[in-house]
């Protein structure tokens, strides 16, 4: 698809066309990316669809491109936001991509940009797995409020540094404390790992019975040895790793258990454990 109208004619002096297909509006500004690319504008329409560019009427008519800190696949992006149409699609830009555009989007106050990029990255939170990615939509939604992403990724940041963490939200002193908040339930659970909950012992071993002995050895063989180590097994929220290591050692309870309470007390221990996962509150209740 071509480039809409070219500034030659113009009297700008540049070759620089406005990125919306079959612009048919004059080009009367030019913008510079970060990559030195030369892109097409239009002060009305800057001036209408955003609040971050000044008005059409106090920007002079300077033939000099007009320099900006965004690179150029991000501003012909926002510029699509500022033409009566649809935006592109989004779904086929990596998060690195989207986060640039959803931020130049509220830097310039370009508001269906702002609303389309926060939606989708609302959606793709939900379905975020790795800390890199977590911690840039974390990042995002720190600077600019946007709390269910937040919520979303925070369970997948549990077992980062917290040097890094300091480094990516640098001039979020609140959002970082927050998470320092919410990361510390985690942080218990790993003690809760280390020591066997009382009530667990509602009832002793009979009979001589060292299954229970047996299997809890077993476990603290299994179970990593540092708390950055439980909390890798705590991301996300999620009790399956933990539930497949219970698992994995339960049949030394139930092939060598002679009392018939060793199992029952398995069972307790992951229980609580489970319960206590699921009782974690959310990132936005720490703010």
């Amino acid at each position: 698809m071509s480039e809409g109208a070219h500034a030659p004619g113009n009297g700008l002096g540049h070759n620089a066309a406005c990125p919306v297909p079959s612009c048919s509006i004059p080009v009367d500004l030019i913008l510079r990316s970060s990559d030195q690319e030369l892109i097409g504008a239009h002060k009305a329409n800057l001036e209408h669809f955003s609040d971050g560019f000044p008005s059409a009427d106090s920007v002079s008519d300077s033939k000099e491109p007009v320099d900006l800190s965004e690179n150029g696949t991000t501003l012909k992006l926002l510029l699509s936001g500022t033409h009566k149409q649809r935006l592109p699609i989004l779904s086929g830009l990596g998060s690195d991509q989207l986060l640039a555009l959803a931020e130049a989007g509220e830097k310039y106050f370009v508001y269906g940009v702002m609303a389309a990029c926060s939606e989708h990255i609302r959606a793709e939170s939900r379905l975020v797995k790795d800390g890199r990615t977590a911690t840039a939509y974390f990042a995002y939604a720190a600077k600019f409020g946007y709390v269910d992403v937040a919520d979303a990724v925070a369970p997948f940041m549990v077992d980062l540094d917290t040097t890094y963490m300091k480094s990516r939200l640098i001039g979020y002193d609140t959002a970082f404390l927050a998470w320092m908040r919410y990361r510390e339930q985690f942080v218990e659970l790993s003690d809760a790992l280390t020591s066997i909950p009382a009530n667990v012992y509602v009832v002793a071993p009979r009979d001589g019975c060292t299954a229970w002995a047996n299997y809890v050895a077993a476990m603290r063989v299994t179970l990593p040895m540092t708390v950055k180590g439980h909390l890798k097994l705590l991301r996300g929220a999620s009790f399956d790793r933990l539930e497949g290591i219970f698992d994995a050692h339960y049949y030394v309870l139930s092939q060598t258990c002679r009392c018939r309470v060793c199992c029952a007390m398995g069972s307790t221990w992951k229980a609580e454990l489970r319960k206590d996962l699921l009782a974690t509150k959310p990132f936005s209740s720490f703010l």
